[in-house]
């Protein structure tokens, strides 16, 4: 019986996909080395020189929205302020009514492979206050967020310096707001909603280069409708960079309510959000100035998003980077699974492979080493059956890289 489903899934799924479809993963080798330390920290001390980035300080922050623009610009991205008016109250700050500065940046594929939109973020504002939370004056932000803000010019500088395109549009955004309750991305996500845009990932960057130790760690937090992403992202942080990433347990993942990507999450959109592991001692405070960071290790979660930003917004081939191929194709069934299951999967090229099963904290749970297997169709079981009940990753690797499942047991 166990042999007739898997022929019939078999049949099914070659009906469906009409034959092998390729998925390329870009050589970045010549790419990351151009990310540095220096250009990120220009970003940064720009956006600590305006003094202070508090949302309902006067005028707002259309200037530090407008500095965005102009440097986005400059790197051949289309980019517009996108501002927004709201009146709320904050524990924080009581009632207020503000204008607020998004901004957005366009780089529109050239050869599209979908309608889907991979989303570069991070906060553009920042808060100050002392330890009995009266606001003060000074708000540089250096960690928090000019860290993020300046990963995502880093990835623009890169893309324009190399002629970059992508078969996937790529949004840079900046939000405000976000240190009143992430009115930005909220404002963001709910416009795309209206408007019925389709985000492969949100990307966000939020306090990334506080790390005084040698031992380089960044958290990714994740969401439960994109755990094949943070997977992804994991395993795209270890090959890129010389970063350790940290998957968070269940109970320790609760600070993703806190950043720009919940409000796309909230939404249904999938996003991934990093954030340094030894986190900040000047965390609102006057003191998150530039000199308290490591942007040796903030060009390393650079090359981490350059990495991210390449293997979805898939970049073209056409810039001349090589291509690696990966699994064409894989499938499990029945999902969600009893006992057993079979799992198909579809090679580009003759590879070696790894199938690897992990449960939601990253421990590996079943592993298995295959011999060189052929280019095409392998059919595979998979007994389940010693696992609890609960939600698995199941990792296909190849000599080129990996694609990974989401697995349910009953």
């Amino acid at each position: 019986m166990k042999r007739v489903i898997c022929m019939s899934v078999m049949m099914v799924v070659m009906m469906m996909t009409g034959g092998l479809f390729a998925q390329n993963e870009e050589d970045l080798n010549h790419l990351l080395p151009q990310i540095n330390a220096d250009s990120v920290l220009r970003t940064v001390n720009d956006l600590e020189n305006f003094g202070s980035r508090f949302a309902l300080r006067a005028g707002g922050n259309l200037e530090v929205a407008e500095y965005i623009v102009q440097r986005l610009e400059n790197y051949g991205i289309t980019a517009v302020v996108d501002s927004f008016y709201n009146e709320s109250n904050n524990w924080l700050v009581g009632d207020y009514a503000q204008w607020f500065y998004n901004v957005r940046g366009i780089l529109a594929s050239e050869s599209p492979k979908d309608d889907s939109i991979v989303i570069v973020g991070a906060h553009l504002d920042a808060i100050s206050y002392d330890s009995n939370y009266v606001l003060l004056e000074q708000a540089p932000g250096a960690d928090d967020n000019a860290s993020g803000v300046a990963v995502m010019m880093e990835l623009a500088r890169i893309c324009h310096e190399n002629g970059l395109r992508f078969k996937r549009d790529i949004h840079f955004m900046a939000y405000d707001g976000e240190e009143l309750g992430l009115l930005g991305s909220y404002n963001d996500a709910w416009k795309r909603v209206e408007s019925g845009d389709k985000i492969a990932v949100m990307l966000n960057n939020d306090m990334v280069s506080y790390q005084p130790d040698d031992d380089w760690k960044l958290t990714l937090h994740w969401y439960d409708n994109a755990l094949d992403i943070v997977s992804r992202a994991a395993e795209i942080c270890s090959q890129y960079s010389n970063i350790e990433p940290v998957v968070p347990t269940e109970e320790e993942n609760g600070n993703s309510h806190y950043s720009d990507s919940y409000a796309y999450y909230q939404f249904g959109f999938r996003a991934v959000f990093a954030i340094e592991y030894t986190f900040s001692t000047s965390y609102h405070t006057y003191h998150d100035v530039s000199d308290s960071n490591n942007y040796d290790f903030l060009a390393d979660v650079a090359r981490y998003n350059m990495a991210m930003l390449a293997a979805y917004g898939e970049l073209d081939n056409t810039v001349g980077v090589t291509e690696h191929t990966l699994t064409a194709m894989a499938h499990v069934y029945p999902n969600p699974v009893i006992d057993k299951a079979c799992l198909l999967y579809q090679l580009q090229e003759n590879s070696p492979v790894e199938i690897t099963i992990v449960d939601l904290l990253g421990r590996t749970m079943i592993q298995q080493t295959l011999s060189i297997q052929t280019a095409g169709t392998h059919l595979m079981e998979l007994d389940l059956s010693q696992l609890p009940a609960g939600v698995y990753l199941c990792r296909i690797s190849t000599d080129k890289g990996s694609e990974t499942l989401k697995i349910a047991r009953k």
